[in-house]
């Protein structure tokens, strides 16, 4: 089974690119990205302490170049779910150290914390003595504090990296046709979006192994429903097919009445007037319908692109006795 460190690294170094302007959008246009990146992994190596020697940590350590020409060096730690450990913000500030030592060189330090157990999220190393002071602090982004949904908003394809990694916080409790839904339910919005081959590949490797099946026969599901997807001319998940075909159903039925209601009015401001309150109408039967059918509420806000707090007053109104079709 592959681990998280190892798809860590990967996904990193993959999509460096797309890496480095989700987590630093306000500096990331002083990248000299024609200059490429280089890897230090063995550099890091070399300054990890041998007792860590058999506790793998997904740490990448990447040379960058600025416009300006300066060369800067990003440190980049990712703790991994379910590690535990007390002596994290010291083992940022050792490393920060050592690479000035060893390189003379500053870094940029990122703590990415992917597990819920907040007591461990540590955002800087202090030490005092006699009046004496160290402080040292680095960027952090802990998953559990970013909602899936706003997380594949972002529009970045790193924004999905970290929609997989926050999802599988809530898949712990899951069994395994849960987790083959959700998974399979980001490689179809992951289809939708087109994204080079090549980065969907990564993407595919990560959403796979990132979070395990209990039963290993999911493994070979999931690759049967890409297979699937792939061959789809239009891929989508259950809850859109369902609001799809809702939309269709009201516009057909919207289209009729909007002719009859033309034909009896005659004046083309008339019509215009019409198909506004028609497409109006249309929605509010397609957020009729998708209730009765159980779909949540949040997930046909985004469908119908209207905001949350909307969605909920239209069906508050409906259930108050509104007009809108049953869908019978």
């Amino acid at each position: 089974m592959v681990s998280k460190d190892t798809l860590w690294k990967g996904i990193i170094e993959d999509l460096i690119e797309d890496f480095l302007h989700f987590f630093f959008p306000d500096y990331v246009d002083q990248i000299d990205f024609e200059r490429g990146f280089m890897f230090l992994d063995k550099e890091l190596e070399q300054l990890s302490p041998q007792s860590e020697s058999q506790n793998r940590h997904a740490d990448k350590l990447i040379r960058a170049y600025l416009k300006n020409g300066e060369e800067k060096w990003f440190l980049i730690h990712v703790e991994v779910q379910g590690y535990k450990d007390p002596d994290f913000a010291f083992r940022m500030f050792q490393y920060a150290y050592r690479i000035r030592d060893r390189y003379n060189q500053s870094i940029v330090a990122l703590a990415i914390f992917t597990d819920a157990n907040r007591k461990y999220h540590f955002p800087e190393y202090r030490e005092e003595f006699w009046g004496t002071e160290t402080l040292y602090r680095y960027r952090t982004f802990i998953v559990i504090d970013h909602e899936p949904r706003a997380l594949r908003r972002s529009s970045n394809l790193f924004g999905l990296v970290m929609e997989v990694a926050r999802r599988a916080l809530d898949m712990e409790n899951k069994n395994d046709e849960q987790r083959l839904y959700a998974k399979t339910e980001m490689v179809r919005h992951l289809f939708r979006q087109g994204i080079p081959k090549r980065k969907i590949k990564h993407l595919l490797d990560f959403i796979k192994y990132y979070t395990h099946f209990e039963e290993t026969a999911f493994f070979n599901k999931f690759d049967d429903d890409i297979q699937q997807i792939t061959k789809s001319r239009r891929a989508m998940g259950i809850r859109e097919a369902i609001i799809e075909e809702l939309k269709m159903k009201a516009e057909k039925e919207g289209r009729a009445e909007g002719r009859a209601e033309g034909r009896a009015e005659g004046r083309e401001e008339g019509r215009e007037e019409g198909r506004a309150e028609g497409r109006a109408e249309n929605t509010r039967m397609v957020i009729s319908r998708a209730h009765k059918k159980g779909i949540p509420v949040e997930d046909i806000a985004e469908l119908v692109d209207l905001p949350v707090e909307e969605v909920k007053a239209i069906i508050e109104e409906l259930m108050n006795g509104g007009n809108a079709s049953n869908g019978h």
